[in-house]
C-alpha cells in the first residue's frame, strides 16, 4: 500500500514530528513504508496514494484547507489552539484520506498516537509500547476528543539512588524515552526540579565558577543534601539544554523557577555567598539550616533581583517564559510567631507574584501547595487565595489526597479560584506499590466536577516506582468520567499484559488491592499500617514504645487479616510464564510489595509484644520471621537490576565520563534516613545487619529486664554504616535464588505469621 503523510511546511516543529511518528509506527504496525512531504511539496507530489494522511488543522495545513474549503469535508470540531484533536476518515473522488488534526501542534501528536491506540490496539508505557500487527484503517473513523483538564502533568523530583527511580539519573536517550511517553499519555506539562545545573554560572559568570567535577562539592552535607557531582556540571547544563528543547520542539511547558527557590537540591554556591555575600532571612525551623540553604533576604532589592536574574538567565539559556512555578518560603518558618510568620509568606508571594506580572505579564504562575499543605492553617490559605489574581494565579496542589483537614476542600478554591489537583506518590523511602484510592477517587469526583479544576499532576518523589499510579493518573488527566478502581485496574491489566495472562494477572491485582491500601502517605492514622516502610531502617523508625502496644498490635493485625491471600498471591505469581520485560516488571513490583508488607508487619508485632512484656522465646519466632522475610526480599532485589546501586552505578558510568569517587557519594545520598528503599546493596549491607543488631539488643533487654541500650545500637550502626562505605559495590555478591523459589519460601512464612 502506497502511503503519504503530509505535514505543513511553516509550521512549528511538533507538525513534522507528528508525520515521522505516523510513518514510524505505520511501518512497525503494518509493514508500510510512508512518505513523509510537506503541505508545499505534496503539490508536486505525481504518485495517487492508497491513503493519504493529513497532519494538521486547516489553519495549518494548505492541503487540509483546501478540502475544508471546498467543502469537502466537514469541520473538524475541535476547540482551536486547544489540546482538542480530531482523527477522521474520508473517501473523496475515490481517494483515501485520513485527518489526524489537533488545536494546537502538540494534539496532532496526540492524534498520531491515539489513531494507533484505538484503531490498531497499540499501548504506550514508561516502559516499553505493546505493538499489534494489522492493517492500518482506512474508513469509518471520525471522532473528536478533548481533555478535562487543560494542563496535565509530572513533577520530577532530584533525589539520588537508582536509576529506574531517580530523574537525575537519566541520560538525554532516557529523557528522550521518556518525553515521547508523556505525550503517548496526552500530557502536556513536566517539571524538571532535579538541581539547578550550571545557572549560577550563567547568571554570575564573574563570581561563580565551575567546580571541579572529582572533588566533593565545596557545599555539599550529608545525606541528600550531599550534591556532589557524578557528571561534570558543565555537561549537566548541556543535558538540561537538550532535554528541554526536545520538550518546546514537542509543544510541551516547562513552568520556570522563580523567586525564592533556595532549597536542598537547589543550594547556593560558596562562590556567590564569599563574593555576592546575600543577605539571608531568620528562620525559626530546622530545615537546611545552613548558608547554603538559607532564603536570601529578599526584602532587599539586591537578593531579591538576584533571585530573579536567575529565572530571566534559566529562561534565556533553556527555557520559556510560558509558565511560573514558585514553592514561595517553602517548609521554612520564618518566626515563632505565628501572624509575624504569616505576614512574611504573604509578603514573599506578593513580590513572586508582582515580579512575573511585571515582566512576563502573559503567564500564568503556579503556588505549590506543599507550604500551604505543612505549615499553613486553612484559614491561612484562603487568606492568600483571597489576595491572589485569579486571572495569573494558579494554586498547584500536589497534596490534594491528603487526609488532612487542610486540604483543597477547606482553601476557598472550589468553584471559586483556579487550581490543579495533584497526587502525591511518596515518600521517597517507599519504592513499592501503594496508595489510598478510595480517597483519591472521591476527591477526583470534586475536581472533575470543579470548572475552576484547570489540571492534575502526579509527583512522585521515585519516578517510575509504581507503574499502576502513573496510568492511573495519565487517564484520569484526560478523561472526565471517574471509573472505580476495580474498573482502572481492570483496564491496567488488558492494556500491559499479553492477552494469555490478562485474567490470571487481573485476579491476582484484585486480591492484591486490600494489601496495597495498606500503605501510603495519605492513609488515616487508624488505617495505615505505616507511614515508611519500617525494615529500611528499622533503628529509625521501629520505637519500641510501652504506650504504644494497643497501636502496634493493631496495626500488625490489620495487615494479618490479608496473610493467606498475600501468600496465595506470591504462589500464583511463582507459577507464571514471563513473556516479557514489563510483565516480569511487574510480578517484581508485587511481590516486593507484599514481602516488604509483612517485615513491616513482623516488626510491629515484635514492637507489640516487647511493649506488652512478652518474654524472650515468645519474641524469638516473630522477629525470625522478620530476618526471614527481609533475607528473601534482600534475595529478591538482588536479582533484578532495577535495585541495584552497582547497575545503577555503571548505567552512568556509560552516558559520559564519570566523578571517579562518586560511588561513596551515591551511598551517602542513598543511605541517609529519608532516601533509604527497595535498594539490593542496601538490604544486604545495612538493613539486614541493622535488624539483626537491634533483635540482638531487644533480646537482651527482656532477658535483663532492662531499658534498651541505644548508645550500643547507636555506635554499632555507625560501625555498620563504616563497613558498607568501605565495601566496594562491585565487590556485594548476587544472590544465586531463583524469582519463583524465592516466592514460594516467602509464601510459607507469611502463611505461618499467627497475630
Amino acid at each position: 500500500m502506497n502511503v503519504v503523510a503530509v505535514y505543513p511546511a511553516a509550521a512549528h516543529s511538533a507538525y513534522k514530528i507528528a508525520a515521522k511518528t505516523f510513518a514510524s509506527l505505520a511501518k512497525q504496525v503494518a509493514g508500510v513504508s510512508v512518505q513523509t512531504v510537506t503541505d508545499d511539496e505534496y503539490s508536486n507530489y505525481k504518485v495517487v496514494a492508497d491513503l493519504t494522511v493529513l497532519i494538521g488543522n486547516d489553519a495549518v495545513n494548505s492541503v487540509t484547507a483546501k478540502i475544508y474549503l471546498e467543502n469537502r469535508t466537514e469541520g473538524f470540531g475541535i476547540r482551536y489552539c486547544t489540546d482538542d484533536y480530531c482523527i477522521r476518515t474520508v473517501n473523496i473522488d475515490g481517494r483515501c484520506f485520513t485527518f489526524l488534526v489537533g488545536g494546537r501542534p502538540r494534539a496532532t501528536i496526540y492524534a498520531v498516537y491515539r489513531y494507533f491506540d484505538l484503531f490498531c490496539g497499540c499501548r504506550w508505557f514508561w516502559d516499553g509500547d505493546r505493538i499489534e500487527k494489522t492493517e492500518l484503517p482506512r474508513s469509518g473513523i471520525n471522532i473528536v476528543e478533548s481533555p478535562r483538564f487543560d494542563y496535565r502533568g509530572i513533577r520530577y523530583f532530584a533525589h539520588r539512588s537508582l536509576h529506574r527511580f531517580q530523574a537525575e539519573h537519566w541520560s538525554f536517550e532516557d529523557w528522550t524515552r521518556e518525553i515521547d511517553w508523556l505525550l503517548k499519555k496526552r500530557l502536556n506539562l513536566f517539571m524538571l526540579r532535579i538541581g539547578m545545573d550550571d545557572l549560577f554560572q550563567k547568571a554570575f559568570p564573574d563570581i561563580v565558577s565551575y567546580p571541579d567535577r572529582d572533588q566533593r562539592l565545596p557545599e555539599a552535607g550529608q545525606g541528600f543534601n550531599d550534591r556532589t557531582l557524578f557528571w561534570s556540571l558543565e555537561y549537566r547544563g548541556e543535558l538540561r539544554k537538550k532535554i528541554l528543547q526536545y520538550a518546546f520542539e514537542r509543544d510541551l511547558i516547562h513552568p520556570e523557577d522563580c523567586g525564592t527557590m533556595s532549597h536542598w537540591y537547589s543550594r547556593t554556591p560558596l562562590d556567590f555567598i564569599n563574593k555576592a555575600k546575600p543577605n539571608f532571612l531568620p528562620q525559626s525551623n530546622d530545615y537546611y539550616r545552613d548558608l547554603t540553604g538559607f532564603v536570601w533576604d529578599v526584602r532587599n532589592r539586591k537578593d531579591f533581583d538576584n533571585y530573579c536574574k536567575l529565572t530571566d538567565t534559566h529562561i534565556k539559556e533553556y527555557g520559556s517564559s510560558e509558565m511560573f512555578h514558585t514553592i514561595g518560603l517553602g517548609e521554612r518558618l520564618y518566626s515563632d510567631d505565628r501572624e509575624l510568620n504569616r505576614r512574611m509568606k504573604l509578603y514573599v508571594y506578593r513580590k513572586i507574584a508582582t515580579y512575573v506580572k511585571e515582566n512576563y505579564p502573559n503567564s500564568p504562575l503556579l503556588i505549590s501547595s506543599w507550604d500551604l499543605w505543612k505549615h499553613y492553617s486553612p484559614e491561612e490559605v484562603r487568606d492568600l487565595v483571597l489576595e491572589l489574581d485569579p486571572s495569573q494565579s494558579i494554586i498547584l496542589d500536589y497534596t490534594s489526597d491528603t487526609t488532612k483537614d487542610n486540604n483543597f476542600t477547606n482553601w476557598g478554591v472550589l468553584n471559586k479560584f483556579p487550581w490543579m489537583f495533584g497526587m502525591f506518590v511518596g515518600y521517597e523511602p517507599d519504592s513499592e506499590i501503594r496508595g489510598f484510592y478510595e480517597l483519591t477517587n472521591e476527591r477526583l469526583k470534586l475536581a472533575k466536577d470543579d470548572p475552576m479544576c484547570k489540571g492534575m499532576i502526579i509527583w512522585p518523589e521515585l519516578s517510575h516506582s509504581d507503574t499502576f499510579a502513573l496510568e492511573y493518573f495519565a487517564y484520569n488527566a484526560w478523561e472526565r468520567e471517574t471509573p472505580s478502581l476495580e474498573e482502572q485496574v481492570d483496564r491496567y491489566c488488558r492494556d500491559r499484559y499479553p492477552s494469555e495472562l490478562v485474567a490470571e494477572i487481573s485476579d491476582i491485582w484484585h486480591s492484591f488491592l486490600p494489601i496495597v491500601q495498606l500503605a501510603a502517605w495519605s492513609i488515616d492514622e487508624e488505617r495505615q499500617q505505616t507511614t515508611h516502610d519500617i525494615f529500611t531502617d528499622i533503628i529509625e523508625r521501629a520505637n519500641f514504645e510501652n504506650d504504644k502496644a494497643g497501636e502496634y498490635k493493631g496495626k500488625a493485625a490489620l495487615a494479618a487479616k490479608y496473610k493467606d491471600t498475600a501468600a496465595h498471591i506470591l504462589i500464583r505469581l511463582s507459577k507464571l510464564t514471563v513473556v516479557d520485560k514489563m510483565t516480569e516488571r511487574d510480578m517484581y513490583d508485587i511481590a516486593r510489595t507484599i514481602i516488604a508488607r509483612y517485615i513491616n508487619t513482623a516488626i510491629l508485632y515484635v514492637e507489640y509484644l516487647y511493649a506488652a512484656g512478652a518474654q524472650t522465646e515468645e519474641l524469638d519466632g516473630v522477629m525470625r520471621i522478620s530476618e526471614r522475610l527481609l533475607g528473601l526480599l534482600t534475595d529478591l532485589l538482588g536479582t533484578h537490576d532495577d535495585y541495584s546501586m552497582f547497575a545503577s552505578l555503571a548505567k552512568l558510568r556509560d552516558v559520559t565520563e564519570t566523578n571517579p569517587n562518586f560511588e561513596q557519594t551515591l551511598k551517602e545520598n542513598s543511605e541517609c534516613y529519608y532516601c533509604r528503599s527497595g535498594i539490593y546493596e542496601n538490604a544486604k549491607c545495612l538493613y539486614i545487619p541493622e535488624m539483626k543488631l537491634l533483635y540482638s539488643e531487644v533480646k537482651k533487654s527482656v532477658e535483663n529486664n532492662e531499658l534498651l541500650d541505644k548508645k550500643v545500637i547507636i555506635e554499632g550502626k555507625a560501625e555498620i554504616r563504616r563497613r558498607y562505605f568501605n565495601t566496594p559495590l562491585a565487590t556485594v555478591e548476587k544472590p544465586t535464588a531463583t524469582f519463583s523459589d524465592i516466592l514460594v519460601k516467602a509464601a510459607k512464612v507469611i502463611g505461618n505469621i499467627n497475630i
